[in-house]
């Protein structure tokens, strides 16, 4: 009995210590039994934006009316928005790099490489540093 409670003990001990190294993304989740690949395919909107760490999410609301990112489980990528120009909507494709640590799209030609810093079914986080910005974008699912 006492040999099967400290085996017990050891597994949660063991459980403990190996679970936090698990998580790839910096922001989580810790583990998830759902792929990577399948966590990604979904339709998304943008939650929030930051730029160089402060939350600029204002200056991506008063120029962008609606935002939908829509990536399919076959690598294929639609985004569309409208601001008040019209209605803008362009196709793509996207895949997972470097051991699944980056997502990139490639839009007419133009390939674009975000680190995925939170990646859950519902929830994506992107980061992404460009002309020495660092901007990080927060997704939720439709």
């Amino acid at each position: 009995m006492m040999r099967k409670i400290s085996l017990t003990l050891f597994a949660i001990a063991l459980t403990a210590m190996l679970l936090p190294s698990c998580g790839k993304y910096e922001e989580g989740p810790a583990f998830s039994i759902i792929p990577k690949k399948s966590r990604i395919v979904n339709i998304w909107k943008i939650e929030k934006v930051f730029i160089n760490d402060v939350d600029r999410s204002d200056l991506y609301q008063t120029t962008i009316d609606s935002y939908k990112l829509e990536l399919t489980k076959d690598g294929k990528l639609t985004v569309s928005y409208t601001n008040s120009l019209g209605t803008l909507s362009q196709n793509g494709t996207w895949e997972l790099e470097s051991s699944n640590e980056n997502l990139s799209f490639t839009i007419n030609g133009d390939k674009d490489t975000f680190k995925i810093m939170r990646l859950k079914s519902n929830e994506m986080w992107l980061e992404e540093t460009d002309a020495g910005q660092k901007f990080t974008t927060h997704y939720v699912s439709f």
